[in-house]
């Protein structure tokens, strides 16, 4: 079998690297169909594509696709599109916008929580260090107090 190609998909793959020039004389940008015939496939075309002054300049990036995949690209598409009209209409944007700001909200909250730990932590290593000063001072008492031979822990 025997596929018939057009002087505008056949090219090397160092022409796709080269960045081909349109008939304008600009850099040709890799733009990608999106009619059901050519699904997804990418080609380089003219950089005035939008404007009146175009210069009609085509070229196929990627070989032609399979008719089976093509169907799955173009159901692929129609679904994102249902799915993309359907968040829309349900008002989904609203909910991740108030999700967004929730989280936010949390953010913010799990800072002043963090600062509010790191103080709290400060305080119980005073008042460790208080505890063990205290200590240590009352052990220095006592063993002053036994050498010296005072009656500060003798019975009577």
């Amino acid at each position: 079998m025997r596929v018939a190609t057009s002087a505008s998909s056949s090219i090397t793959p160092n022409e796709v690297n080269s960045e081909p020039t349109c008939y304008c004389g600009l850099q040709s940008p890799i733009l990608m169909a999106k009619t059901k015939k050519n699904a997804g496939r990418r080609f380089h075309g003219c950089a005035k594509f939008d404007s009146p002054s175009c210069c009609n300049f085509f070229m196929w990036v990627d070989p032609k696709i399979p008719n089976h995949v093509r169907d799955m690209i173009v159901d692929l598409i129609e679904r994102n599109q249902t799915l993309s009209e359907s968040s829309q209409s349900r008002g989904d944007g609203v909910e991740v916008s108030s999700l967004l700001a929730e989280i936010k909200t949390q953010k913010a909250k799990n800072r002043r929580l963090k600062v509010e730990l790191a103080q709290v932590k400060k305080g119980k290593m005073l008042y460790q260090s208080a505890f063990i000063l205290c200590m240590c001072y009352i052990a220095i008492l006592v063993m002053y107090n036994v050498k010296v031979g005072g009656k500060f822990l003798s019975l009577p």
